[in-house]
């Protein structure tokens, strides 16, 4: 797993969540063969999820045009890296 922040301090939080009887054999088997617990599966599943997410933000900014040229491309590419 690639961490973002690796400064990040675990906190523990407490859910009840539902999944089906299939799904809860196959994390059991995930967890068991990994030698963690349940919980520990749930937790890496869960930062996995969404480890990427924060480094997606600074994709919201980008203008993807309908048409350009090769050119313009590497422009816009080489701008977005310089700013």
């Amino acid at each position: 797993m690639k961490y973002a922040n690796q400064g990040n301090e675990y906190i523990p939080i407490d859910l009840r969540i539902s999944v089906r009887r299939e799904t809860l054999r196959l994390i059991s088997e995930m967890a068991e063969d990994m030698g963690i617990s349940i919980n520990e599966v749930f937790s890496f599943l869960a930062e996995d999820s969404v480890i990427d997410l924060e480094l997606l933000e600074d994709l919201n900014e980008i203008k993807i045009p309908s048409k350009c040229s090769l050119d313009d491309l590497k422009n816009a590419i080489l701008k977005k890296r310089l700013s």
